[in-house]
């Protein structure tokens, strides 16, 4: 999640990692600019960990290659010139991880994600469904985008069916007793099982 506050200066790579590796707050890095990450609410941090949760457990039992990432992890836009953080990030296969320009692998940040799932909020939402996903596109091999409303069940999804002909499928589902297939992975999860994270809260 972005905050719309940038600092001014412009940076190199090499100096943003540096930055970054130094700092408490994270920054996502934007072709030389950095923009300060916002923290989220509690009902969106618990959806974005009980997903990242679930799909990670799925992975294991299956032994599939494929790694869940949170949010610490960063992902690479080469062609964009960007550092970013989703929520959930699944590596297509084992991850790869970018390479400074040092030479050194930087092991925070992967270039190769195979399933993004973004958790919206009031400062990032609009964001989040228009250039985001068209900034993921950038990246070969990225398959998979999933937006969920944490306070309300709200879940859209976008697979790439045909990478030739750039055909996605969309697919937005409200009902909680709903399953959402993850089609880059041939994996399910129960909308009911992951918005029962939420139940605890008050309704206040």
């Amino acid at each position: 999640m972005v905050d719309v506050h940038s600092i001014e200066k412009v940076y190199t790579i090499s100096e943003y990692l540096a930055r970054e590796d130094a700092s408490e707050a994270r920054h996502e890095f934007h072709n030389g600019t950095l923009i300060e990450m916002a923290g989220g609410i509690l009902p969106h941090n618990m959806i974005k960990l009980r997903l990242a949760g679930m799909l990670d457990l799925l992975l294991e039992r299956l032994k599939m290659p494929h790694v869940a990432c949170n949010s610490d992890t960063k992902v690479r836009l080469e062609a964009l010139n960007r550092f970013v953080y989703p929520d959930v990030t699944i590596s297509d296969g084992q991850p790869v991880y970018y390479r400074a320009p040092e030479g050194n692998l930087r092991r925070d940040a992967i270039v190769n994600p195979l399933l993004i799932a973004e958790v919206l909020s009031e400062d990032t939402r609009a964001y989040d469904k228009s250039e985001k996903f068209e900034n993921y596109c950038t990246i070969p091999g990225f398959r998979e985008y999933v937006l969920i409303e944490p306070e309300t069940v709200w879940v859209k999804r976008y697979f790439l069916q045909d990478p030739a002909k750039d055909l996605w499928h969309i697919q937005t589902i409200t009902d909680r007793h709903a399953v959402l297939t993850f089609e880059s992975l041939g994996l399910e999860i129960s909308l009911d099982e992951l918005y029962a994270v939420l139940d605890k809260l008050s309704k206040e």
